[in-house]
């Protein structure tokens, strides 16, 4: 029986043996063990890796003869087993290696009786290091990203429910990256103003200019000094102090020209030269000064086609088409219609203080409407509709005759829907035709009272 239970602890030593010796080899550390002869008795694997020496090497030996023998720079367990504490130093080895090794005195009865020894390896640190300032750097970009697309969708500046738009959206950062030309394709209204913005508050701090300028509602003349600026004297009535132009105005940040398209001709040639030497020369002035800037240009005219009748100059085309977006219209991007329809709801709640709701019937004809002017034109309708409205809903009758009228989306609705569409627009029609409502009711053959509730039904102000 006493032998069986011997038997039995000898096993459950041996257990405790292995399981000891795998957890130390499972350590990324290196370890080193010697007794309190500084006799190596034990290392795991990963200090080999570290050191590049094997337990053949060094078990049985003492810290002593591996320093004198040139294994190692400084024993690190000599200066343990003098001072009895904790010690680290940078040690050299053989193998031309620098690694951080920190000794543990064990005692044991208040007797030395093991000195621990972990490793690390330097250049393995310092890789780690860089990976973490790397994926700071990193993490720190994204979050200050994520911040902006946040406040943009919070300030209502943008919507990108479609696909066509979340593309747009995600070509973004790789845009903010460099500073080559920007182009902005797209009809009016689409929200090119909104993207430049956009590309410019990614690509640069709070305090660097965004600057516009829109080049169809400037004089040319105008536009030449406005851009270029001028010295004293250029020309009659210009400032004493002459003025610098929006181009260096924009220094370290961006020049966005909307409308590029209305750009003059000789304009178009200095404008070129300017993004060519990335020099400016004022009106009246003949030195130059060096100018950095990110270009964005707008403009909804087919530059292609104007290239063709002298309108444009292909070489300023090829300048500022380096990166080319084409914003899709509105009824292309069904998808954002609604979002953009609650957004502007929002924001006009907000500002009047009073909330109004829509019917569902009401977005139904808004989706299918064809929004020629596109967000444009959107948010102008809701807010007319939104400040027209008496009532705390916003129904069919509500709509703009032009849009409920519209034939491209009748298809969409219901027969009752198409009665009401119908029946109001034969009602404004005959009210323009008549001189009173009593006239317009007798040429409809119905009662003055009838028509009465009818206009006030289907919203129509009766004049």
């Amino acid at each position: 029986m006493i032998i069986e239970t011997e038997w039995i602890k000898h096993q459950n030593h041996y257990e405790d043996y292995l399981e000891l010796e795998a957890a130390i080899n499972a350590c990324q550390e290196g370890i080193y063990i010697c007794d309190a002869d500084l006799k190596c008795v034990r290392i795991n694997s990963a200090y080999t890796r570290i050191t590049g020496l094997t337990g053949n090497e060094l078990i049985g030996k003492t810290s002593t003869e591996l320093e004198k023998n040139g294994t190692i720079s400084k024993a690190v367990a000599v200066i343990v087993k003098k001072d009895r504490k904790v010690v680290s130093l940078i040690q050299k080895f053989r193998s031309g290696k620098n690694v951080l090794v920190t000794g543990t005195p064990v005692f044991k009865d208040r007797k030395l009786f093991r000195i621990v020894i972990t490793a690390r390896d330097l250049s393995e640190l310092s890789q780690l290091e860089n990976q973490l300032n790397a994926a700071e750097e990193r993490s720190e970009r994204y979050l200050r990203e994520l911040s902006l697309y946040k406040e943009h969708v919070k300030s209502e500046k943008i919507v990108a429910n479609s696909q066509q738009m979340k593309t747009i959206i995600n070509f973004i950062p790789k845009i903010s990256k460099a500073d080559s030309p920007v182009l902005l394709l797209g009809e009016s209204g689409t929200g090119k103003e909104v993207v430049a913005r956009l590309i410019h508050e990614t690509s640069y701090s709070e305090e660097s200019p965004f600057i516009k300028v829109n080049c169809g509602a400037i004089p040319g003349d105008l536009l030449e000094s406005e851009l270029f600026g001028y010295v004293k004297g250029a020309f009659t009535g210009a400032s004493e102090k002459g003025k610098p132009g929006l181009i260096e105005i924009a220094e370290n940040g961006s020049l966005f020209l909307d409308e590029v398209g209305e750009l003059p001709l000789k304009l178009q040639v200095k404008l070129l030269r300017v993004l060519q030497d990335f020099e400016v020369t004022r009106l009246g002035s003949t030195k130059s000064k060096k100018v950095s800037f990110r270009l964005i240009c707008a403009t909804n005219r087919p530059l292609k086609e104007m290239m063709e009748k002298g309108e444009f100059r292909e070489d300023l085309f090829y300048r500022i088409n380096v990166l080319p977006i084409t914003i899709p219209a509105l009824r292309e991007r069904k998808e954002d219609i609604i979002p953009l329809i609650l957004k502007t709801t929002e924001k006009l709640s907000s500002r009047y203080g009073t909330l109004k709701t829509i019917s569902p019937d009401v977005f139904k004809i808004l989706e299918a409407y064809h929004w020629p002017g596109n967000i444009r034109e959107l948010e102008n309708v809701i807010e007319r509709i939104f400040i027209m409205t008496d009532d705390q809903s916003i129904t069919v009758k509500d709509l703009p005759s032009n849009i409920a009228a519209d034939k491209v989306s009748k298809e969409t609705y219901t027969l009752k829907e198409k009665m009401q569409i119908i029946e109001r627009d034969i009602i404004e029609d005959m009210l323009k035709q008549s001189s009173s409502l009593r006239e317009a009711a007798k040429k409809l053959g119905i009662d003055a009272s009838t028509l009465t509730r009818k206009c006030q039904r289907y919203g129509i102000i009766q004049s």
